[in-house]
């Protein structure tokens, strides 16, 4: 089990959240896609013999939100009745990732079941309206016959 003086910062959504410039700048559907991303924490569970507990986040590095699950709304269903675009996921995550809500572990995509991993950070107490926290970083690949760039 981990330390519990390792996390400066549980996941929790607390009203310094949502009180935030950086939340009250997102758009309605990072919004919905962050909230979708909080759901996808897990606590570890209550079970102590001491009186004070203190829940501890147990995958803060490792949280997958397949674009998929986004699209179709199958993970919590009134996000949106037809679900959202490619184009306003894709838009919501650089928002998510601009204003200091996530950071991109492991870019994923490549391969069918291949899936992007995300942490939770908390550069978003930091944020000021025009500020860029973090960026989307672009893989290194080479793809097909396109030259890498130097």
């Amino acid at each position: 089990m981990r330390n519990k003086n390792s996390q400066k910062y549980p996941g929790y959504l607390t009203y310094q959240l949502f009180v935030s410039d950086a939340f009250r700048y997102l758009k309605p559907a990072a919004k919905d896609i962050l909230l979708l991303l909080y759901f996808e924490i897990k606590i570890s569970s209550g079970k102590s013999r001491s009186k004070k507990y203190t829940p501890i986040v147990i995958n803060r590095h490792e949280i997958k939100l397949p674009y998929a699950d986004i699209k179709e709304g199958s993970k919590v269903k009134p996000i949106r009745p037809d679900g959202y675009s490619d184009k306003t996921i894709w838009t919501s995550f650089n928002q998510l990732l601009a204003h200091g809500f996530i950071k991109v572990i492991k870019i994923g995509g490549g391969h069918k079941g291949e899936v992007s991993v995300y942490e939770i950070k908390e550069d978003w107490r930091e944020w000021k309206p025009g500020q860029i926290i973090h960026k989307r970083q672009r893989s290194n690949r080479k793809i097909g016959w396109q030259k890498k760039e130097s």
